[in-house]
């Protein structure tokens, strides 16, 4: 069963999400709004969908495994 809350992203989850955009986005030295910028955020939300809520996971994922140094 799928609820709509599933599918509502609060206040912090875009917080966070838009954390992991600019620090994917800085990693690979794009502009947020450039479009391979864009494709990131499109990627960044896929994954978010499908499950993956983990912040680290998610940074992993869109810097090909690399650590940040913080977020």
């Amino acid at each position: 069963m799928v609820l709509f809350s599933d599918f509502v992203i609060d206040e912090r989850e875009l917080s966070m999400l838009q954390r992991v955009h600019n620090h994917a986005c800085s990693f690979k030295e794009l502009e947020p709004e450039s479009e391979e910028g864009v494709e990131i955020g499109k990627m960044l939300f896929h994954l978010y969908r499908q499950g993956i809520r983990d912040e680290l996971a998610l940074v992993q994922m869109l810097t090909d495994g690399a650590h940040p140094i913080c977020l």
